[in-house]
């Protein structure tokens, strides 16, 4: 399945967002590896709960950092497709 704004996107069985202990900050860990996330990606992820849609992930993040969805819309679609395209997010 392709990735739309009408996709409910959720993190791949054997990922999950976990606390570094070293920095505190949150990285994706899966079973090759970890992924330390930037701050807009850490963002995304965590509305990615598998029942909200991408366009609702966008309006989320546009309300809370005050943005037009327009403006989010390109990076919040390359986000996910990037780690759609590595297995770590489903839709």
């Amino acid at each position: 399945m392709s990735l739309s704004e009408q996709s409910q996107p959720s993190l791949a069985r054997g990922v999950r967002l976990q606390s570094d202990p070293t920095t505190g900050e949150l990285v994706l860990l899966f079973p090759e590896g970890v992924l330390h996330l930037s701050e807009t990606a850490r963002e995304i992820l965590i509305r990615c709960d598998g029942r909200e849609t991408v366009s609702g992930v966008i309006a989320s993040l546009a309300e809370e950092y005050a943005a037009e969805p327009e403006t989010l819309r390109s990076d919040v679609l390359e986000c996910l497709l990037d780690l759609h395209q590595r297995k770590l997010v489903v839709v």
